[in-house]
């Protein structure tokens, strides 16, 4: 939506939903406008972006007949790098990638390794998106590949 219709759209989504309190509209609605408004992730929200995008694939780092069939929360393709961001709401967020939760770098290595074979010409930018800031962290792509090597060692 063009950045003048978010606030009135959003009040309008959570409107529909009678079990939530004033404050707890207002409490989202803020999160989700703080996210939209802030400089540093307006990337996440250019042209070329999707919301909810599928992730179907197999990779050369995958095992022989490994299908990844998952859903991002946004993907954004530019004719340089593909960004493949997941939000997420844990409070208090991690302040370094280190201290992020195993299954969330790994469910971000296996997109990312689908997307270099579906894009192998553009850079792949794994992000995680915390709400709480709110505050993008974009994981390294050697931890992308430590987190997948490990992860199948155990398949």
């Amino acid at each position: 939506l063009p950045e003048g219709a978010r606030r009135a759209a959003g009040e309008a989504f959570l409107a529909r939903e009678p079990e939530l309190t004033k404050a707890m509209r207002a409490e989202m609605l803020g999160a989700a406008m703080a996210i939209l408004e802030d400089a540093d992730l307006s990337e996440l929200f250019q042209p070329g972006g999707r919301a909810e995008a599928p992730i179907i694939g197999t990779s050369p780092k995958l095992p022989d007949g490994m299908i990844i069939n998952g859903r991002v929360d946004r993907l954004v393709v530019t004719p340089a790098r593909v960004l493949v961001i997941d939000f997420k709401t844990d409070q208090p967020a991690p302040d370094d990638v280190r201290d992020v939760a195993t299954g969330y770098i790994t469910q971000m290595a296996a997109y990312a390794a689908v997307l270099e074979s579906a894009y192998p010409d553009r850079e792949i930018v794994a992000v995680l998106c915390w709400t709480d800031g709110p505050r993008m962290m974009r994981i390294p792509p050697g931890m992308l590949s430590e987190h997948l090597n490990n992860a199948l060692r155990v398949v």
